[in-house]
């Protein structure tokens, strides 16, 4: 069998490609440096049968956490590969000291997160502790000098941290270029670049032009969810 056994806490998936002489020598080696690292067990797939088990733990990984818990928040950050085990080990961490449990699955390998806090979805306090914790690991990834999306982007949830990650000047001018193209404001309004005075001159722009906030009371715009504030807490 493939599949990674019932113990494992940790599991490293690893895909060689390339023509066919070269794959096995490829394979052995990726074990024996596994095994110089203190791997407890190393499997490799065989047939397609097998490398498909392998890949269907993988693939099950999302829906097996909605099963772990009612409630999840889920994050993209990125750190560089030199400090992937430090930021694997804080994430843990700083669920735990929330009394909450994490998890992260998805190509690490590149560096880019996909962390996963558990919670209670019918616990306010234990949603709040979520995003909480949320907030920190992306916060640490930009300590790390790495960012706050690898894949997935800004959208609306992480635009307070656009102010963390890039300087007033740089958002200005990623401001200037958004209004080269859309100067009335009318495309996804409110979204990835920061409202605030933490937006320099872009802010300024935004509010000359309207912002997302004020445009709410139009037909169709979203009312933000119980507890949200003005920028949204959602990972």
């Amino acid at each position: 069998m493939a599949t990674p056994p019932r113990w494992s806490r940790t599991g490293l998936l690893i895909e060689v490609d390339g023509p066919a002489v070269t794959l096995e020598p490829q394979a052995k080696r990726i074990a024996t440096i596994a095994r110089e690292q203190h791997a407890r067990s190393e499997r490799i797939a065989k047939d397609a049968d097998e490398r498909a088990l392998l890949w269907k733990g993988r693939k099950s990984a999302f829906g097996a956490y909605g099963r772990a818990a009612s409630g999840f928040t889920i994050m993209d950050g990125v750190v560089p590969r030199t400090r992937l085990a430090e930021a694997l080990s804080n994430v843990y961490r700083f669920a735990a000291e929330k009394g909450l449990e994490a998890g992260n699955v998805f190509h690490a390998g590149d560096g880019n997160l996909h962390p996963h806090v558990l919670f209670d979805a019918d616990d306010p306090e234990q949603q709040a502790a979520a995003l909480e914790v949320s907030h920190k690991i992306l916060r640490m990834c930009i300590d790390y000098g790495g960012t706050i999306s690898g894949e997935h982007g800004v959208g609306i949830e992480k635009r307070p941290m656009m102010a963390e990650l890039f300087a007033a000047d740089d958002l200005a001018v990623m401001d200037r270029v958004r209004a080269a193209f859309d100067p009335d404001r009318r495309l996804n309004p409110g979204k990835i670049l920061p409202g605030g005075s933490g937006c320099g001159e872009g802010a300024e722009a935004t509010k000359k032009r309207g912002s997302f906030e004020a445009m709410r009371g139009f037909a169709g715009m979203p009312a933000p969810p119980a507890g949200a504030d003005a920028e949204g807490p959602w990972i």
